[in-house]
C-alpha cells in the first residue's frame, strides 16, 4: 500500500518542524512542559494563557507532542514553503497565548492539559487515550435546541463548559447540565492524525459513496464563508474545513474569540462578571487559528502495525461481511497546491457519511439527525483503548456488536463467522 506522506521526512530529520514546537530536537522526543503546571497558567495580572501545543492538541485529541513519542511519520511540512507557514509565527506553538489575549470565562478541559495522545501506552508505542466532553440539548416544541438561546433559553450552549476561570476578582464555577437538557451525550475526541488527507479529498468523491451504501452528507454552516458546505469533521461530520474547526476549538474549548468565531461564550447563559474576561474580542487576531490549521493541517497517519497473512484474511472477511461498504477503505484526494496532500491515497476507512447504526444520541448537528453519526475513520484503531462516538466499548468487539440500524446485517454476519475468520478480522482492525 503506498503512503501517502512518502515525501515528507521525520520529524527527527526535519529540525525546522520541531521549532514550531517551540523546541528543537533531532530525535522522536518533544519535552514541551516540566511539569502540570506548566501547561496552562492563568495570572490574576494580565490573565496571560499559556498552553504549550499537547495542550490544545488535548482539546481537540490531535497530536503526539508534549511527552509522547511522535509517530515515525508525524511531521510539520514537506518542505521549507510548507514549514515556513509555522516559522511565520516565529516558532511560537500554535495556541500559545501572551499578555495581550484572553482566556474565556469558561473553559472545556479539565487544565487542558490531559493529553488524549499519550494517555496510555501499549509498551513502547504512543496510544491515543480518551478525553470525553459532554454535548447536551433538547426538543422544545419539535425543534432541536441547543439551550443557546438560539431556539428558547440559553443555558450556556449545547457543549458544557467543565471548568471555569477561579481568580481574584473572578469566580466562576463549571457547567453542570441543565435541569432542561434532555438529551445528554459524551463524546469521544477524535484523533484528527491525516486530517490535511481528509480535508483534501474532493467533495465529489465523498457524495458519490453516498450512491453505493445509502448514507449522505451532512451540510453545515461555514462561518469562514458564510456558505453552507459539506461537513467531514467531527462525530456529525459537523465541521467543514480544519480552519473552521480550530476557531471553534478556540472558542469553544478553550475560550478565545476569534474572527471565525468573535462572541463570548456565556457561563451559564448569563453575562460574563465584571473582570472575568478584560481582553477586547477578537481575543485572537485570526493568526493563531491560521497557525492550528496548518499544525493540523500536517498531522500525518498513523502507520500501520505489521501486515500478516492473518491481518491479510481478515481485510478480506471484513470485505466480505460488509464493513467495507460504510468503512470505505480508501479514497484519493485531489489536485493541491502541498505535494504531499496532492493526488494521495488516503486510507482512512471511512465514507465520511452520515448513517443510523442505531446508536443515536439525540444531539442534532447540521443536517445529521440525533439518530446519525459519520462513519468513524477506523485509521489508528490500533492505538486508542475506548470506541464509539462515547468511548462506551473498552473492546473493538464490543464496538462491534453495539451496531445495529443500517449496520445490523454486517454485526449479525459477523456473529455467525468461523472462530477463525473471527480473529482474523479483529487481528486486521488491530492492524490499523
Amino acid at each position: 500500500m503506498q503512503n501517502p506522506w512518502a515525501g515528507l521526512t521525520k520529524p527527527g530529520g526535519n529540525e525546522e518542524a520541531h521549532e514550531v514546537l517551540g523546541e528543537k530536537r533531532g530525535n522522536y522526543e518533544v519535552a514541551q512542559a516540566q511539569s502540570a503546571e506548566d501547561d496552562v497558567r492563568v495570572y490574576s495580572g494580565n490573565r496571560r494563557f499559556r498552553p504549550a501545543v499537547c495542550a490544545m492538541a488535548d482539546s481537540l485529541a490531535s497530536a503526539h507532542v508534549g511527552r509522547c513519542r511522535e509517530f515515525d511519520h508525524s511531521t510539520a511540512g514537506s518542505d521549507h514553503r510548507t514549514t515556513g507557514r509555522f516559522r511565520r509565527r516565529t516558532g511560537r506553538v500554535p495556541g500559545r497565548g501572551d499578555h495581550r489575549r484572553g482566556l474565556g470565562a469558561g473553559v472545556q478541559r479539565k487544565e487542558l492539559r490531559r493529553m488524549s495522545c499519550c494517555a496510555e501506552r501499549r509498551g513502547s508505542e504512543p496510544n491515543l487515550g480518551v478525553a470525553r466532553e459532554t454535548r447536551i440539548g433538547r426538543l422544545f416544541n419539535g425543534v432541536f435546541d441547543p439551550l443557546d438561546g438560539s431556539v428558547s433559553v440559553n443555558r450556556g450552549g449545547g457543549l458544557l463548559q467543565q471548568r471555569a476561570i477561579n481568580l481574584p476578582g473572578c469566580h466562576l464555577k463549571g457547567e453542570a447540565v441543565p435541569a432542561e437538557a434532555t438529551f445528554v451525550s459524551l463524546r469521544n475526541s477524535p484523533p484528527l492524525f491525516g486530517a490535511g488527507l481528509i480535508e483534501a479529498i474532493p467533495e465529489a468523491t465523498i457524495v458519490a459513496n453516498a450512491s453505493l451504501n445509502g448514507g449522505r452528507p451532512n451540510r453545515v454552516f461555514n462561518p469562514d464563508t458564510g456558505t453552507t458546505e459539506l461537513g467531514r469533521f467531527g462525530w456529525k461530520a459537523q465541521v467543514a474545513t480544519l480552519h473552521q474547526f480550530a476557531g471553534d476549538a478556540y472558542l469553544n474549548e478553550l475560550g478565545i474569540t476569534n474572527p471565525s468565531f468573535p462572541h463570548e461564550n456565556l457561563p451559564k447563559g448569563e453575562p460574563i462578571p465584571s473582570g472575568c474576561d478584560t481582553v477586547a474580542d477578537p481575543e485572537d487576531d485570526g493568526s493563531g487559528v491560521t497557525a492550528f490549521t496548518n499544525f493540523m493541517r500536517f498531522l500525518a497517519p498513523a502507520p500501520r502495525r505489521p501486515v500478516t497473512v492473518q491481518v491479510q484474511q481478515g481485510e478480506q472477511v471484513f470485505s466480505q461481511i460488509g464493513c467495507a461498504s460504510c468503512h470505505v477503505p480508501t479514497m484519493t484526494t485531489g489536485p493541491n497546491s502541498v505535494a504531499a496532500l496532492s493526488n494521495k491515497p488516503v486510507n482512512l476507512f471511512s465514507d465520511l457519511l452520515l448513517h443510523d447504526i442505531g446508536t443515536g444520541d439525540g444531539i442534532e448537528q447540521g443536517e445529521a439527525t440525533g439518530s446519525e453519526f459519520r462513519t468513524a475513520p477506523l485509521w489508528g484503531l490500533s492505538r486508542r483503548d475506548r470506541f464509539m462516538h462515547d468511548g462506551g466499548s473498552n473492546t473493538i468487539e464490543k464496538a462491534i456488536l453495539r451496531h445495529g440500524g443500517e449496520a445490523q446485517n454486517a454485526r449479525d454476519r459477523f456473529g455467525g463467522l468461523s472462530p477463525a475468520d473471527h480473529d482474523a478480522l479483529l487481528a486486521f482492525l488491530d492492524s490499523l
